[in-house]
């Protein structure tokens, strides 16, 4: 938006002409498009789960909404980070979302209540790039079929390492 929010504009994809001016909602409603207020920041990145029923957005305000698709409710949240969120990505079975941020390693939550199962270290150390900071990810993304979670990061112009980490999900 112009103000600096970040919000989810969503255009009816039926309507054969989505940019006009009209577009009926639900209610009957005239609209030509839905916008949803999101983050209190730019959103940087989002992602659909595989299964379709949710949508995460990733912002400028450290936050990560998971949304559910079929209200476009933001049913959670997720606040342990303190830098712009980066990534995010959901696992195969859309049980899992993984989060990247600046800070040093990587958020992986239950994807439907944004619950806290466990940090992934990246080693530490300090990105090269406009004078240093924490060892975050810039992208990251679960394989389509299986609990791997490939991680890129540039630490330098030179030194660009690809980080792929098998994880191992109990269910309890």
């Amino acid at each position: 938006s112009s103000d600096g929010y970040g919000e989810l504009t969503v255009f009816n994809w039926e309507d054969p002409n989505p940019l006009q001016e009209e577009n009926h909602d639900p209610n009957g409603n005239v609209n030509k498009k839905y916008i949803y207020p999101a983050h209190t920041g730019p959103i940087y990145t989002l992602a659909f789960s595989p299964d379709g029923n949710r949508l995460a957005t990733g912002g400028g305000d450290a936050l990560v909404g998971l949304w559910d698709v079929n209200s476009m409710v933001c049913t959670s949240t997720i606040t342990r980070c303190s830098r712009f969120i980066r990534s995010i990505s959901f696992s195969h079975d859309s049980q899992l979302i993984a989060t990247s941020t600046e800070e040093d390693g990587l958020d992986i939550a239950m994807a439907e209540t944004g619950e806290l199962v466990g940090k992934v270290s990246l080693g530490g150390g300090t990105r090269n790039r406009g004078g240093g900071g924490p060892a975050g990810a810039d992208e990251i993304s679960f394989h389509p079929k299986s609990h791997l979670l490939a991680c890129s990061r540039c630490d330098s112009v030179v030194n660009a390492p690809l980080t792929i980490v098998k994880l191992r999900v109990e269910r309890q």
